[in-house]
């Protein structure tokens, strides 16, 4: 065991490697050391024997050392990293990053600055790429009509209500029909208040309609702003305004609360020509016209009878106040979505980052261009090999079978770990240039920001609604996730997606301080390696599990792994103190082993090496949030970090023994659980 060392010593070895590359490159001022610091030469904790072996072909030791200084900054070397790891490696970050709550979000800024480069930078070498670019020209065209938005005097919603006129949409008359008006802004928007009919993935390879009931409706609250737009359409006040969306919420939450409980019909499968015919009171040829289904497509019809109550009581309101309630869905949800200016100041930052969920996939298209393509081949060379290094130690522990499962949830495991799929940038595999020209082919900017927006939002939505027909070619949209233009940053690091069986390495993702095809072994394989880990697990975990090789749910197979003895006394631990996210813990705490056992097996474990890798672990944990509340306003998915890497490597034992230490402190209790 090592013993445990005078911690202050670790940052000033880290300053010590900086100083002798200073000596080395006396010219690079990037990595000013303080040489005040340096005031103890001797115990460097053996820093200079870090591997420092290059993966990709030409090494940069310059992008390693600066990720070491990066490191040393945040770091607080009066804290104990046995009682409180975070709080040791990331107590500084929060004065480098004052208005940041998170690493991801860091991560995001720094690749929508780039993106600021395409458009603002006249470097010859990018007019060069790009001048002939019919997918820049087109991104271009609606930057610079955003960056020159002059501030407007009228309200940000009605300017958003007189284009929508424009475009033929909300055009009130005597007896509107709200579903005419609700289906022409779900070319808008994705959110399901009346009805919940969407595009699925339902394997790899197939998409399909699913036809269900809405959730119950939050009740309304209408801002005096929202109501200022509103009071144009109705002569209510905005109390009485409040009061009949209420009462309207209230009883279709009634009618939704009340299906199944007299007789549950299951849900099934059918064609878009069988469901045309079923005896319902419903015209399905009207409500499901955006969809561009043919007769043959497959739907997933459920909850139909609780529809056709919904149907017939919307039928009899009032026509008008069901009007007017599908223009406050729609400018709240506008509202609510803190890219759409509506403070009215149109800096060139604010329209890159607006752009990039207006145009996720052409956006993506452009960096790739830019940037990736000049490091693309050898850079995946070395991910996929990272990837396939975890692969094969997950299938040596799935043979170990130390849960001792039986033969045939081994085959199981083995047919999905084989099937997992890595997408490195997420965007469509084996297409060309035309495939994204033809996305954009239908999409023309015009000099008015506010029809642009809502123009970008009918392409992106009216393409999403078409992808169940079969009349289209639907196979890229596979191999890529297509991101909701209203969901916030919602994929700044990997994901991994079940119905897919797929890993996304975005784009975000694909940088320093988490990535770089530069870093030596341990910082490669203390973010990188992780991070796949992590998500690797998530293919394991008890939310996905459940999902076979193919994306198809195999209940059969889960229940009978599920339901062996050790596998639920490891969930039992791992829950043993409670966290309402059970799978990102499955993956924190096993993702973390699965790399950390894929590294010793290839690289020495010296004490260097180690402390530099889980030093490297901690860097996509440091935040600024003190709190849960603070956390979850940005990230409603996970436990707050510090919380997250404590509870991690405190269930490491080679943490525990790098660090030094004592049996039953907070980093090393008596009691360590894993899964995998």
């Amino acid at each position: 065991m090592y013993l445990k060392t005078n911690f202050k010593t670790l940052k000033i070895s880290i300053t010590v490697l900086l100083l002798f590359a200073l000596i080395r490159k006396p010219t690079d001022s990037w990595a000013q050391a303080n040489i005040a610091d340096v005031v103890i030469l001797n115990d460097l904790l053996n820093w200079e024997h870090v591997n420092r072996t290059c993966l990709a072909r030409d090494c940069d030791e310059h992008v390693n050392l600066k990720q070491l200084q990066q490191i040393n900054t945040y770091m607080n070397d009066e804290a104990d990293p046995c009682e409180d790891f975070h709080k040791y490696a990331c107590e500084h970050w929060k004065i480098e990053h004052p208005n940041e709550m998170t690493m991801a979000a860091v991560a995001y800024k720094q690749i929508t600055k780039k993106l600021l480069e395409i458009f603002e930078d006249n470097k010859s070498e990018f007019k060069a790429e790009l001048q002939n670019n019919a997918i820049y020209r087109k991104l271009n065209d609606y930057y610079k009509v955003c960056k020159e938005n002059e501030q407007q005097n009228s309200s940000i919603l009605w300017l958003y209500l007189n284009e929508l006129n424009e475009m033929g949409f909300l055009r009130p008359s005597e007896n509107p029909s709200w579903l005419q008006t609700y289906k022409e802004l779900q070319l808008l928007m994705d959110n399901p208040y009346f009805w919940r009919f969407s595009m699925e993935k339902l394997t790899k390879s197939k998409y399909i309609l699913t036809i269900d009931k809405p959730e119950n409706l939050n009740e309304t609250n209408i801002t005096i702003d929202l109501y200022e737009t509103l009071k144009n359409f109705t002569t209510l006040s905005l109390e009485e305004l409040q009061t009949k969306f209420l009462s309207l919420e209230n009883r279709i939450n009634e009618i939704i609360d009340a299906d199944c409980a007299s007789k549950c019909v299951p849900a099934e499968t059918l064609t878009y020509e069988e469901l045309l015919q079923k005896q319902t009171s419903i015209n399905w040829a009207d409500v499901l016209s955006n969809f561009q289904l043919q007769s043959k497509d497959n739907v997933t019809a459920d909850s139909i009878e609780t529809l056709e109550n919904l149907f017939a009581y919307l039928n009899r309101q009032d026509s008008h106040l069901l009007y007017v309630y599908n223009l406050f869905k729609f400018l709240s949800h506008l509202e609510s979505d803190k890219l759409n200016f509506l403070d009215n100041v149109h800096s060139p930052y604010k329209c890159v980052h607006h752009m990039r969920k207006i145009f996720d996939l052409p956006m993506n298209y452009l960096y790739e261009k830019v940037f990736y393509s000049k490091i693309r081949t050898e850079s995946d060379q070395l991910i996929k090999n990272v990837f396939e290094e975890l692969k094969q130690t997950f299938a040596e522990i799935v043979e170990e079978n130390q849960l001792k499962f039986a033969d045939r949830n081994k085959k199981y495991l083995m047919s999905k770990l084989n099937g997992v799929s890595l997408n490195i940038g997420n965007l469509p595999a084996n297409v060309s240039d035309d495939f994204y020209q033809n996305y954009l082919q239908d999409y023309q900017a015009t000099n008015n920001f506010y029809l642009n927006h809502l123009l970008a939002l009918k392409h992106y939505y009216t393409q999403q609604l078409s992808l169940g027909s079969s009349l289209n070619d639907n196979a890229p949209w596979f191999s890529f996730e297509s991101l909701d233009p209203f969901v916030l940053d919602s994929i700044s690091t990997a994901t991994y997606f079940s119905v897919t069986n797929m890993i996304t390495l975005p784009f975000t993702y694909l940088q320093v301080p988490f990535y770089s095809p530069q870093f030596w072994p341990p910082l490669l394989y203390g973010d990188l390696a992780t991070t796949m880990g992590h998500e690797l697990i998530h293919a394991f975990d008890p939310g996905s599990l459940v999902y076979d090789s193919g994306g198809k749910l195999a209940e059969m197979e889960f229940k009978l792994i599920s339901k062996n003895w050790h596998y639920k006394n490891a969930i039992k631990c791992l829950n043993h103190k409670p966290t309402e996210f059970l799978d990102e813990r499955v993956a924190d705490v096993s993702g973390s082993r699965l790399a950390l056992l894929t590294f010793k097996r290839k690289y020495f474990f010296s004490p260097s090496n180690a402390k530099m890798f889980f030093l490297q672990y901690a860097q996509f944990f440091c935040g600024n949030a003190d709190n849960f509340g603070e956390f979850h306003a940005q990230d409603s998915t996970h436990d707050i970090d510090g919380v997250r890497l404590n509870y991690t490597l405190s269930h490491s034992s080679e943490f525990a023994e790098i660090f030094g230490c004592p049996t039953d402190s907070p980093m090393n209790p008596r009691t360590k659980c894993q899964l995998w």
